[in-house]
């Protein structure tokens, strides 16, 4: 048997303030605003997001495809002593981090784009870093096109949890 592999249809780049603009129009749109609350002023949502641009433990980047930029995703690291970014969850293998993301332009929804997206995202990280050995994702459990997706890649459902956030569909994918 031949194993085929797949070269990387998404490239990321790191947000940028100049990136604001582009993702304050993202989480406006409608199939993004019902899972993604965000402040609506403008002021608010641009130090929301300075704050995760300059952060040591949230890295957000834009999706591109072919140069051209679909959708945005994060990865963080757990912190066990924060009530935000994981005081909450089961404990993980050390190396395991948290991802998120969305498809922000309407075009490319239910297209396949996601699963490939966070394919290609889990590939990435593991180029930025070596060492990670899991990752966690927490949709909400009635974005049932989210948890297919994150099925189609490989995660595994680890439980219904509590976040600060609310309800969540904890799961899991080991690398």
């Amino acid at each position: 048997m031949n194993l085929i592999v797949l070269s990387a249809m998404f490239s990321f780049f790191p947000v940028t303030i100049d990136h604001l603009p582009l993702l304050r129009h993202w989480f406006a749109q409608p199939h993004v605003s019902c899972w993604w609350p965000t402040p609506e002023k403008e002021e608010d949502f641009f130090a929301h997001f300075l704050k995760r641009i300059r952060s040591s433990d949230t890295h957000p980047y834009i999706a591109l495809i072919d140069d051209k930029p679909i959708g945005y995703v994060q990865m963080y690291h757990i912190d066990y002593n924060n009530e935000k970014a994981g005081k909450w969850l089961p404990k993980f293998p050390e190396h395991t981090v948290g991802i998120d993301q969305l498809i922000g332009e309407p075009a490319y929804i239910g297209k396949g784009y996601g699963t490939r997206m966070v394919t290609d995202f889990i590939r990435f990280i593991k180029t930025v870093d070596p060492n990670i050995t899991t990752v966690i994702v927490d949709p909400d459990p009635e974005n049932k096109a989210a948890i297919r997706c994150y099925e189609k890649v490989g995660f595994l459902l680890v439980g219904l949890c509590e976040t600060p956030y609310g309800n969540a569909y904890l799961m899991r994918y080991d690398i």
